[in-house]
């Protein structure tokens, strides 16, 4: 079973998305801010990385430079996700380590189809 270990501080996106994962026969690993990301990571080895961009103590742009940083996380599949609006040309270089971007508006059924496709799960 693949673990997906997803990053969001809204509470009904973490239950939404929970409850989706499950579903498509995941299992999932939920954390509140980049910080807690990053304390965890390395005990769960997680397959793939939901990531919200605006989050409160470190955001995901942060988090991810960590995690490209390290050795035992640098390959892990990143979606980025996110709700609100920022400036693409500042934050462009950090979206590229993500190997995807996707609006939390999106479906979720979408979601799956792209934690899958980067899975290339059956």
């Amino acid at each position: 079973m693949y673990k997906i270990l997803v990053a969001d501080d809204e509470e009904d996106f973490l239950k939404a998305i929970s409850i989706r994962l499950k579903n498509a026969g995941f299992e999932d690993i939920l954390v509140r801010d980049g910080k807690e990301l990053i304390d965890k990571v390395g005990d769960v080895k997680p397959d793939l990385i939901i990531l919200d961009v605006m989050m409160p103590n470190m955001d995901g742009f942060e988090a991810i430079k960590i995690l490209k940083s390290k050795e035992d996380t640098k390959d892990i599949p990143i979606i980025f996700l996110t709700a609100g609006a920022f400036d693409f040309a500042e934050v462009i270089d950090d979206l590229a380590s993500g190997q995807d971007f996707m609006l939390k508006t999106v479906d979720s059924d979408k979601i799956i189809e792209r934690i899958e496709m980067l899975l290339e799960k059956d």
